[in-house]
């Protein structure tokens, strides 16, 4: 099997995303695609091992459209988006991002979804840090 590139696999990862969203709603447009992981505890971490963790957490796809935000989520060893964590309207989408922690390495961003009572921890990587800059400045 060829060895892929980060670059090669974070369009793939996009695509996916693009497609899940037409999948659920043709008449959608995306425009942004933020890529990120579900943040975990480094204590359980340690506990469980660098293995158990990758099988353990989620990918995050926040998918920036002209009507609304789509926040999709799925295995990190699927590639792709497999469930629907929320969907929110662009003029709401403001209210959904509560917190944001800026870093060289790893960005965190808290996300208030409608149907959760505690906000959601999304770390996003490097890679996205130039997506993840104008998904902010959008809200």
């Amino acid at each position: 099997m060829p060895k892929v590139q980060a670059g090669e696999q974070k369009l793939a990862l996009v695509s996916a995303a693009r497609r899940a969203v037409l999948r659920l709603d043709e008449s959608e447009r995306p425009r942004l695609v933020v890529l990120g992981v579900s943040a975990s505890s480094v204590w359980l971490g340690a506990l469980l091992g660098g293995l158990a963790m990758l099988l353990l957490s989620r990918a995050y796809y926040l998918v920036v459209t002209d009507r609304s935000v789509f926040v999709l989520h799925g295995p990190r060893t699927a590639g792709e988006p497999r469930q629907v964590a929320a969907v929110v309207p662009l003029e709401q989408a403001a209210a959904m991002v509560q917190k944001t922690k800026l870093g060289t390495t790893w960005n965190s961003v808290w996300l208030r979804l409608p149907e959760r009572r505690r906000p959601v921890r999304v770390k996003v990587s490097f890679h996205s840090r130039t997506e993840l800059d104008r998904f902010l400045a959008k809200f």
